[in-house]
């Protein structure tokens, strides 16, 4: 089934007001301290992304991480690729509005990559920002494990996810870490 436009825009305006009314919440959930280091430390390189507004921090989950760090950025296409980046190295304005690494950055396809979103429900289906940025570029590269990471008061009871959504297959909250495979999670 597809959502009319103007009913995903709303729901998407919703999230976003829900989202900022979230305010203390830590990251990551304590019991969930054990499965996400393995996962990270079991990974040659980790997808990030710099936080914009409201969004959950993931740069806290990679403290002591030896590997190395990607975050996402616009290729010459117009598509999203993501490029090996360090806290020390510059950082330029993206396409989307936030920072993404120089043109000269090497591009990276991670072991794991931790995806922001507005909303999720309890088969993994994530709500983004709307640009398909994220789904076209986990779609192209569906090796990479993927970790939705949200508060938990952005959960909906049910999201009707259009043909080209790409479900996570995790979900990192405040409260809970939600795994939907997990022998696909420890293979790594």
């Amino acid at each position: 089934m597809v959502v009319p436009p103007t009913a995903l825009q709303a729901l998407r305006r919703e999230l976003r007001k829900r989202r900022r009314a979230i305010s203390d919440a830590k990251h990551p959930a304590p019991q969930s301290r054990p499965i996400l280091a393995r996962l990270i430390g079991q990974a040659e390189c980790v997808g990030l992304y710099l936080p914009m507004a409201d969004e959950p921090d993931p740069l806290a989950l990679v403290e002591g991480y030896a590997g190395r760090l990607a975050l996402p950025a616009t290729a010459s296409e117009g598509l999203m690729t993501f490029c090996l980046w360090s806290a020390q190295d510059c950082l330029t304005a993206s396409a989307w509005g936030g920072q993404q690494p120089l043109k000269t950055a090497l591009s990276a396809i991670p072991d794991v990559i931790f995806v922001p979103l507005l909303g999720f429900d309890a088969a993994f289906n994530r709500i983004g920002q709307g640009g398909g940025h994220y789904d076209r570029y986990l779609a192209a590269n569906p090796g990479s494990l993927r970790v939705g990471f949200a508060w938990e008061g952005q959960r909906l009871d049910q999201i009707a996810p259009q043909p080209w959504d790409v479900p996570m297959d995790a979900i990192l909250t405040e409260k809970d870490f939600y795994v939907k495979d997990l022998s696909r999670c420890l293979r790594r």
